[in-house]
């Protein structure tokens, strides 16, 4: 053994591990493992690296899917009410884009098939109260 004393250094403890741009991984002191790995880089722990990266994908996914509160839809008032909210809602970034599409497409299709009904109990009305001309 030599005659020197081992020395202590103030340096941090950096990952061993490098970024796939060959850069060295810039993960916090604290976050490095007994091993000398963080947990990405850690082999001995690539299982489980895969499955918080799965359940991550799954919980950003679902908050993606949430959507919002738009209320009742039971007449036109409500599908313009509806339609104004989605709108907001898409140039705030509060709904995909792809989903407030979609809900307005479906907003259209609804407001068409109510307003065929509503013109068939209108001429059903007409046709009641004028029974002689309707027969002809």
């Amino acid at each position: 053994m030599s005659g020197e004393a081992a020395t202590v250094t103030d340096e941090p403890r950096r990952c061993l591990g490098t970024n796939q741009d060959g850069t060295p991984c810039g993960v916090g002191p604290e976050l490095v493992l007994a091993s000398g790995w963080c947990f990405t880089h850690d082999a001995a722990r690539r299982s489980e690296h895969r499955a918080g990266a799965t359940l991550g994908g799954l919980k950003s996914a679902a908050a993606r899917r949430k959507g919002i509160d738009v209320g009742e839809l039971n007449d036109a008032g409500d599908a313009k009410r509806i339609t104004a909210r989605l709108v907001v809602a898409i140039a705030a970034g509060e709904l995909p884009a792809s989903q407030g599409r979609a809900a307005l497409s479906a907003l259209e299709t609804w407001l068409r098939a109510h307003e065929q009904d509503e013109l068939e109990e209108r001429l059903s009305a007409w046709e009641r109260a004028n029974p002689e001309q309707a027969r002809r």
